[in-house]
């Protein structure tokens, strides 16, 4: 992998140096450019570009690039570079491959046709000893044994020495939206013990994409046991999972990761913004710029001590009409947006204790101009020798779940609203918050 990688990083050095050669960067106000001009200085200065980053550079030059006949070079190297010749399992799949970036026009549709009798009806067969389960979500024993696969197997994040820490109640809240299927929360089991090695839920979207409305489904939380990773088990339950989802009319389905499998058709940027910046330094996912002290830059993270801002109070079920219009109404100035109902928008945003927070923005007649939810995230961390467990609070999800349409001008009282929160806990918790700037393209 390492030799791949440094044979895309002498690729993307070489494209970057004479595109941004032929571009007047010095005086350019160009967005684009300033993005070139960014991946550009990560790529020459960090050596922690990961594949993904490279996946993203690529992209980007392909997308940014002015000159018709640069563009058509950055085509061209990105076919000799061997992290796009194509996944193993992705590139098989009836998704978009690396070749549909390469098209001006792509048709809206479907990329496989629908075959309804192709469809088995049984499961896929499992080694001899494992079997399928599917898993009431609603059943504490069940919930918790969920969340014991999760807490030890699902994501780790910044260098292994964090992962998400789902709660039951965040379980719970995620995997039951009103238009669940009880078929959709997928789980493999060894025969003998009966412990749950796998898992994969399926949660139902109806998605309008380019005017075009679709039932559709988003696979999420897959995860393996790590003694039964070198069986190949996750390519099963993904056929499996896409089965089910043809077995109820689903011919497509949308997810999100942090490595690019196939040729994406929507990205997001993160932004993060420290709340206690001494805190993040101390569990290693933040250090003291270079010139700069411990001291200015706890000063320079400072916040309000209050957020007494007029109107602003929690979401209650009356509201829920009132943020079902305004989020519609926000959501279609996108490509790719998900459609809510009244139902779906009182699960996923009514306030719950540790997991979801809504706030409203009302005037003096009580109606709603504007709203932010953000859901509350523990992580274990793994490699701190008395820190066990953190906090951050994300904005906005890149799942589509969680929303803000708070517009620019009345940005600071988002970050008074923080403040509030971060007072309510002890040291060890919140230490940084998310939030997700969504962009997307047409096919």
């Amino acid at each position: 992998m390492e030799q791949k990688l440094e044979k895309e990083k002498a690729l993307l050095k070489e494209l970057y140096a004479e595109i941004l050669k032929s571009e007047n960067i010095e005086e350019s106000k160009d967005e684009g450019i300033k993005k070139l001009m960014e991946d550009s200085k990560l790529l020459q200065e960090s050596d922690e570009v990961k594949e993904a980053n490279i996946r993203v550079m690529f992209t980007n030059l392909q997308k940014y690039t002015k000159n018709p006949e640069l563009r058509q070079k950055v085509i061209e190297k990105r076919k000799e570079a061997p992290l796009f010749s194509g996944h193993g399992f992705w590139g098989k799949q009836p998704v978009m491959q690396f070749d549909c970036l390469d098209k001006e026009d792509m048709p809206i549709g479907l990329i496989e046709k629908a075959d309804p009798e192709k469809v088995p009806s049984n499961p896929y067969p499992l080694p001899e000893d494992l079997e399928w389960s599917d898993i009431d979500v609603t059943n504490p024993k069940e919930l918790d044994e969920v969340y014991t696969l999760l807490r030890d197997y699902y994501i780790e994040e910044y260098s292994n020495e964090f992962r998400m820490r789902y709660s039951h109640e965040y379980l719970k809240w995620i995997f039951a939206p009103p238009e669940r299927h009880k078929d959709w929360a997928v789980g493999i089991r060894a025969k003998g013990s009966k412990e749950l090695i796998g898992f994969l839920n399926i949660a139902p979207l109806k998605v309008c994409m380019a005017g075009v409305v679709t039932e559709s489904a988003e696979p999420s939380f897959a995860a393996i046991s790590a003694k039964y990773r070198n069986k190949r088990i996750l390519p099963i339950l993904a056929a499996e999972t896409i089965r089910r989802l043809r077995v109820s009319g689903i011919w497509h389905f949308y997810f999100s990761t942090d490595r690019v499998l196939c040729a994406p058709i929507a990205g997001n940027w993160f932004y993060r913004r420290d709340l206690d910046f001494k805190l993040t330094v101390e569990i290693n996912t933040n250090e003291v710029p270079e010139g700069k002290t411990m001291e200015e830059m706890v000063a320079a993270h400072q916040m309000p001590e209050s957020a007494n801002i007029p109107g602003l109070r929690e979401m209650t079920k009356e509201d829920i009409p009132q943020v079902h219009a305004l989020l519609s109404e926000y959501l279609k100035k996108f490509t790719l947006y998900p459609i809510f109902t009244q139902e779906r928008i009182a699960h996923m945003l009514l306030p719950q204790k540790d997991v979801i927070r809504t706030y409203v923005l009302a005037n003096k007649d009580n109606k709603v101009t504007d709203f932010i939810s953000f859901y509350i995230m523990p992580y274990t961390v793994l490699k701190h020798p008395t820190i066990k467990e953190v906090t951050v609070i994300f904005l906005a999800k890149h799942r589509v779940h969680f929303y803000s349409t708070i517009r620019p001008p009345q940005f600071p009282w988002l970050t008074l609203l923080m403040e509030r929160c971060t007072r309510q806990r002890n040291r060890g918790f919140l230490p940084w918050l998310h939030q997700t700037a969504q962009t997307t393209w047409s096919l």
